[in-house]
């Protein structure tokens, strides 16, 4: 029902502090509701790229019980592919040896453009990297600041915060 004025005539609809209030309230609503998807969505990419540096550690451990050595690894890259398994394996390709033993089907990418994995390894141990979007992550295999001489974007600015490796060796 509308107001009454003091002419008695019918006032409809709202007054501007009462639209203001309900915009604010809207306002703050949609702001948490922002912060909390942004905030997931980082937790989200970050469990991705532990579960797949530890699927390509699953299938390193593969290739280590057939040929008796990890793939070696270059600038990040594996080199264990393709003709006398001497190929860099592309991150985003398959894993498949010289004997088209398939080791994936599919060497997982980082969830965004801007990064990429880090792989090291002589052949007798290896270490798997990922620069993590939540820097208050503290699991198992953490640096807060980077571990050195790794490199987690494709523009070769970024060092990697989280790592797994063979063994006992550590990351």
């Amino acid at each position: 029902m509308g107001r009454l004025s003091a002419l008695g005539k019918k006032h409809q609809g709202f007054t501007l502090m009462e639209l203001l209030i309900v915009m604010v309230i809207l306002s703050i609503l949609v702001a948490i509701a922002t912060g909390s998807y942004a905030s997931s969505s980082r937790r989200g990419r970050d469990n991705r790229r532990k579960n797949d540096l530890r699927s390509v550690a699953t299938a390193l451990e593969a290739y280590f019980n057939d040929k008796g050595v990890y793939p070696t690894g270059s600038n990040g890259v594996m080199i264990g592919c393709g003709a006398l398994d001497t190929q860099p394996c592309s991150w985003g390709g398959e894993f498949k040896d010289k004997s088209n033993t398939l080791y994936m089907i599919l060497i997982p990418m980082d969830p965004t453009t801007s990064r990429t994995y880090y792989y090291v390894s002589s052949g007798t141990n290896y270490k798997l990297y990922a620069k993590l979007e939540n820097t208050k992550d503290a699991g198992d295999g953490v640096s807060q600041s980077g571990y050195s001489s790794t490199n987690c974007s494709l523009d070769g600015t970024v060092l990697c915060t989280y790592g797994i490796a063979s063994g006992d060796t550590r990351p």
